[in-house]
Parts: structure tokens; sequence; C-alpha cells
């Protein structure tokens, strides 16, 4: 990443510590994929290079173009910002009386700075690999993609082949040029 998209590279968090993922697990009520505390371990989101502003009630956070490693400007969350918006989404789930907006074992894993829109991991579906399921405001969520590995694969190889690759993903595809990951 820091030969093919080293602007990206520098946008990544230092990686979670064991009292990260712990805090994760704990928040989780249980294990997490290998695959997402690998990632995690590796690095703590992509927000690296992000701001925070103070507003009234709470802080807005002013997302750099280079924490957008994923479609549609969407950034990697840190373990932190993974148990806090879980939190809100379920606290809204019961404040709408709606247990279908958002379940116990859905964990938002990457989304855009300013509004529920991304991909949560649903940790406790059927079969070997716990799906990625694509999710905005004002709608149920939806597949995307078979397991959080097939995402991060995909992001992988664009890296590692560097500009003039894509790798397809739901209809984008991603690539490395001019020092970021690009989708398009």
């Amino acid at each position: 990443m820091e030969v093919n998209a080293p602007l990206s590279a520098g946008a990544l968090n230092p990686p979670a510590g064991d009292e990260d993922i712990a805090q994760l697990r704990t928040a989780l009520e249980g294990d997490i994929p290998d695959v997402l505390e690998a990632w995690l371990r590796m690095n703590n989101g992509s927000t690296a290079k992000d701001r925070r502003e103070p507003i009234p009630g709470g802080v807005r956070v002013i997302r750099h173009l280079d924490s957008a490693i994923f479609p549609s400007g969407k950034a990697f969350l840190s373990s932190q910002e993974m148990v806090a918006h879980r939190a809100d989404y379920l606290r809204i789930a019961a404040d709408i009386d709606d247990e279908d907006y958002w379940k116990p074992s859905w964990v938002p894993v990457i989304e855009m700075p300013d509004a529920p829109y991304g991909f949560l991991l649903d940790m406790k579906s059927e079969g070997e690999s716990s799906p990625i399921l694509s999710f905005a405001e004002g709608s149920y969520p939806r597949p995307y993609a078979p397991s959080l590995a097939h995402v991060l694969h995909a992001l992988a190889n664009a890296i590692s082949h560097g500009a003039g690759s894509a790798f397809s993903l739901s209809g984008a595809a991603v690539t490395s040029a001019d020092g970021r990951i690009k989708w398009v």
C-alpha cells in the first residue's frame, strides 16, 4: 500500500491493541470474526487524517479524502467507532420499535462520515462466513458481499497491482491511482 497508494496508507490508524480488541469483544458479547480482528490488528480504521470539529451537542467528523478507501467516500471504522455506531443504531431501533432496523449481531465496519450509509458485518449469519450488508438511512440492509475477507481481498488486489488494475465488487471497481485507492 505504501508503494501503490501511499496517500491512502497514510490515513490508516495504528493497529488495534489487545485492549481495543477486548473492548470490541465485550461490546459484542462474544467473539469477533478472525478476519475482522486481523484487519484491526493491522490498522484500527482508515481515519488517521480525519478532523473532528466541535458542534452544539457533539462533534462533527470532517473526513479526509485519503480516508476514503471504500466506495462513495466510505472509510473503515476503528474498533471504538464500531462500538459507538452500533450502540447508536441499536438505540434507534429500540426508539422506533423496529427490530429489523438494526440487529444485535450487526456491526458497522465501513461507513460515511456524516450519514448512516455504509457496510455492516452480519456476525450471526448461517454458513461459514459472515456476510457484508449494505445499509443506508431509510432502508433495510441488503446483501453486498459474501464476507469481509471478500471485500478486503478486492482491496488488496487493487493495492498490490497498482495503477491500471481494477477489481470489481458489487458493481464498483477498485484501483490505485495518484497515490490513492479509488473506486469507480
